[in-house]
């Protein structure tokens, strides 16, 4: 099956990693050709990330709006920077966007749309395409700040260990080596402005060719989001959830075999989960992550694709291959 990350068009080699022992190399959908980070680029040729970039036109439109928004937001960094005052602000208040931020994308594409003389010929189609990778270009650059962010307070954190470790008469001096610092709060990125991230990469997947058979988040408000909205008209459930190790490097992914058996099976839930739970204890040991099964009983992806798109993005097509997928799996992957 071909797995894809959503609904997010960046994450870290680690989490790449991560979801590789698992399901094997994700799809990740990115809303610009000729603005792929070179640390995605890494990943790809490694075979970790397959990158996708489903929608081109307008990409010089595209950039000249993002390279605005980006000289706006360093002049008026506000709450919207991750990482500004992080020292000196609670832990945990470090927010995807602001409304402030969110109001300048909008005026951005409203006035790019009225400045460009083909814009009366210009579909709604293509404009929710625009839009949406406009907004995915200027999260993806707010994710590798946090992700930025989050390596150098992990390299604090290690120093600050060392430290303490090696002081003389630490503990005599007022120092308590074994609480060194404590645990640094990392925030869930899909925690803000949610259902405009599913919507825009929805409209991104909508426009690809070759639709993934498979869904896959390290985000819990995006399952919460999901259920909510969408939840009944998806029918939407939990399957399954276990505590799972983290398997070898260069192993064949734990959860494919039994992720494409479950997707073609007749009916589910009342399908046979023995070969899911059973994973856990063949693999009971540290590290460990807990995955969640999540199914849309019936719900093709290009169903569930089209459902959590705007409603004037462009149908994405059926793959119609051979013992095609009958249900939609969304795994859930938290540390």
């Amino acid at each position: 099956m071909t797995p894809a990350y959503m609904p997010f068009t960046y994450l870290s080699e680690p989490t790449a990693r991560l979801l590789n022992a698992l399901v094997g190399p994700v799809v990740l959908y990115q809303p610009l050709e000729k603005k792929i980070p070179e640390s995605l680029s890494a990943l790809a040729s490694q075979g970790l990330v397959e990158i996708r970039t489903p929608m081109t036109r307008d990409d010089d439109r595209l950039q000249a709006a993002l390279a605005e928004f980006t000289d706006w937001a360093r002049m008026n960094p506000g709450r919207s920077t991750p990482g500004t005052g992080f020292f000196s602000a609670r832990q945990g208040e470090i927010p995807f966007f602001d409304e402030t931020a969110i109001n300048r994308i909008r005026s951005d594409i409203k006035r790019y749309r009225q400045s460009d003389h083909l814009a009366d010929h210009q579909s709604d189609e293509t404009e929710v395409g625009f839009s949406a990778r406009l907004f995915l270009a200027v999260a993806q650059e707010n994710d590798m700040a946090a992700d930025r962010l989050d390596h150098d307070l992990n390299r604090f954190k290690a120093l600050e260990k060392d430290f303490l470790e090696v002081l003389k008469d630490a503990d005599e001096a007022g120092f308590n080596r074994q609480t060194h610092g404590g645990t640094i709060w990392r925030e869930d990125p899909g925690t803000k402005l949610t259902g405009q991230r599913i919507r825009a990469w929805a409209a991104l997947a909508a426009a690809d060719a070759k639709l993934p058979e498979l869904l896959v988040t390290t985000s819990s408000a995006v399952i919460d989001t999901l259920l909510e909205t969408s939840g009944e008209a998806l029918r939407l459930e939990k399957l399954a959830d276990m505590r799972l190790c983290v398997p070898s490097a260069g192993t064949t992914p734990v959860l494919g075999r039994v992720l494409a058996d479950l997707a073609v099976q007749e009916t589910l839930p009342s399908a046979d989960l023995s070969a899911f739970a059973s994973l856990a204890a063949e693999l009971a040991s540290e590290p460990a992550v807990t995955v969640t099964l999540f199914v849309a009983a019936n719900r093709t992806p290009a169903t569930v694709i089209s459902r959590v798109a705007p409603a004037t993005a462009s149908p994405p097509e059926e793959n119609g291959k051979p013992k095609s997928v009958r249900h939609t799996l969304i795994v859930l992957v938290e540390g």
